[in-house]
């Protein structure tokens, strides 16, 4: 009996990390039914190309124009700061951006990257083996020079209760620590009676912030040590790396732990044990331009936030509420383009650093236009905490490969972690929800129309008509994302305000067009995915390093 059994779960897990790899391995995924549909005419693309630009140009023109009129007020309560003098202009912003820009802005912090590169450089060129000590001297520097003590004594202590729960190899006992620490820190009378008085509001937020990123390299960590076949070995000593040392170095690497991204432990650790590579001037040119690239959007955040107001205008619903159509529309787009551009340089500078070291950080998030399923976007906005999900909850749990039941307790696992990890706020819970049933919902439908119209479609329906039919249904989902994501962004309040005047409008006119926009952008999508192909817009082979062998794989 006990033969079977083992053999058994030695084939259960052989089909996990084929799936695992299979749902990661994103330069090699073909999706045929999404990068060869026909071409359209020319003119019906130049005619959605018009209409986007049109309907792009009304939208955030109008908002703006809002947004300068109440300009005077939100100077006045204080809920925008003075921008630019050469603008003389109020500018906006949110509390991650606000963080984020705060130090790095600092002339210690500046300093601080300065001579990380320098020292890991030249550590990589004289002391190529004592990199990883070097890489510990320099988190522990960059602490003392950052945080408050007490934050750093938190974080240290935080750090050596980890190691001693992965010492209890077993994987009931670190969820149970997982949950009990987001409860810690997302229950309002445990962070007010706990938290508060040990720690000033300024160092609250800084513990906050950094144990929820923290967490789940935790978590990442401890996960692994349970299952000893997993455990990375030094390639030099032979020994596992899964000391307190490795913890350490793990999770206050210098580059990823102000904000991200989140990297799973053994990827990273696969990264840091290759063999220190020369870097030609070649290499260097092409990480100045990557890094130049991220520079741009920031600074064009930081000018689009002194005409758009939109983190303001959220604490403002009576505004909005009079608002009209296309001012409401404005506002919605104007708060999904900012999450992602935000994120494109909050994740982007971090991943320069981690190139210069050898680590291939998980890029940056695509944009929100070239994301128009639930899939894509939990794919290809986050990907180390897609990664994460999929690897310590989504394949554990059976995944798709266990039946439908087991897989939605999966999806269902994934979402609510996700959820509470956040927060847990009533506009987290509808969000959450929202996405996994339009996730689910676009599983089902592609399930069946596969099963019955596969071979079954008439010779007379063109490419091109398929086409407009999967433009369709791909618009119908697209729209459902965005008061989705809304109430992710902006709370219960001003999400349900922009799904009534986005999906539920008195005049029918409103939702008409606003399927039109999105139809409008799914189809110009599907031409560049006909042109370029999927995966090359995806994985944005475009600009990254290594494009040149990630375009050659593709042909």
């Amino acid at each position: 009996m006990g033969k079977p059994l083992t053999e058994s779960k030695q084939r259960m897990k052989q089909n996990s990390e084929a799936e695992f790899k299979k749902s990661n391995n994103e330069t090699t995924k073909v999706d045929k039914t999404e990068e060869f549909y026909a071409a359209l005419p020319t003119l019906e693309i130049i005619f959605y190309a018009g209409f986007l630009v049109w309907a792009y140009g009304t939208i955030i023109y109008r908002f703006c124009l809002l947004s300068y009129k109440r300009e005077a007020d939100l100077l006045k309560y204080g809920y925008i700061d003075e921008g630019w003098s050469i603008l003389n202009k109020g500018q906006d912003s949110d509390f991650e951006w606000s963080y984020w820009r705060a130090r790095v802005i600092k002339p210690l912090f500046m300093g601080s990257l300065v001579a990380y590169v320098i020292f890991s450089r030249a550590v990589e060129i004289f002391i190529p083996k004592q990199r990883e000590m070097c890489i510990a001297t320099a988190c522990i520097a960059f602490l003392f020079t950052t945080y408050d003590w007490k934050v750093i004594a938190f974080m240290l202590l935080q750090t050596v209760f980890t190691f001693m729960i992965s010492r209890t190899r077993r994987k009931t006992i670190v969820w149970l620590f997982a949950v009990s620490q987001m409860v810690l820190f997302n229950v309002e009378y445990l962070e007010e009676n706990i938290l508060d008085p040990i720690f000033e509001h300024k160092n609250v937020e800084d513990v906050t912030f950094l144990s929820a990123l923290c967490l789940l390299k935790f978590v990442s960590f401890t996960l692994e040590c349970c299952d000893m076949k997993n455990i990375p070995t030094c390639p030099d000593t032979g020994r596992k790396q899964d000391t307190f040392y490795d913890l350490f170095v793990y999770n206050f690497y210098f580059p990823q732990f102000l904000i991200g991204p989140i990297h799973v432990y053994p990827k990273w650790r696969a990264d840091m044990n290759k063999p220190v590579n020369a870097w030609d001037s070649q290499k260097y040119w092409q990480c100045f331009w990557e890094g130049l690239h991220y520079l741009g959007w920031m600074f064009f955040v930081e000018f689009a936030l002194h005409y758009s107001y939109h983190p303001s205008l959220g604490y403002d619903p009576i505004t909005l509420k009079r608002a009209s159509f296309a001012e409401t529309a404005g506002y919605a787009m104007c708060c999904l383009l900012y999450f992602q551009m935000k994120y494109l340089s909050i994740y982007g500078f971090p991943r320069i650093l981690c190139l210069l070291d050898g680590v291939d950080s998980p890029k940056p998030p695509m944009c929100i236009h070239a994301m128009y399923t639930f899939k894509d976007m939990w794919r290809y906005f986050d990907r180390g905490l897609h990664e994460f999900l999929m690897r310590y909850i989504y394949i554990p749990m059976g995944g798709s490969k266990a039946g439908i039941l087991r897989q939605q307790a999966a999806s269902i696992s994934c979402f609510s972690l996700v959820c509470f990890w956040h927060g847990s706020k009533n506009h987290l819970i509808i969000w959450a929800a929202t996405n996994w049933l339009g996730l689910t919902l676009e599983t089902i439908v592609e399930v069946v129309v596969k099963a019955t119209l596969s071979g079954r479609i008439p010779s007379w329906v063109s490419g091109a008509m398929k086409r407009r039919c999967i433009a369709i249904f791909r618009g119908v989902m697209y729209l459902g994302l965005v008061p989705s994501n809304m109430y992710f962004l902006t709370g219960t309040t001003m999400g349900t305000l922009v799904a009534k005047k986005v999906l539920l409008s008195d005049n029918p006119l409103h939702p008409f067009l606003s399927f039109c926009f999105f139809y409008c952008i799914t189809q110009l999508l599907l031409e560049v995915y006909h042109s370029w192909g999927r995966r090359h817009i995806c994985n944005k082979n475009y600009y990254y390093l290594g494009r040149e062998s990630q375009r050659a794989k593709l042909h």
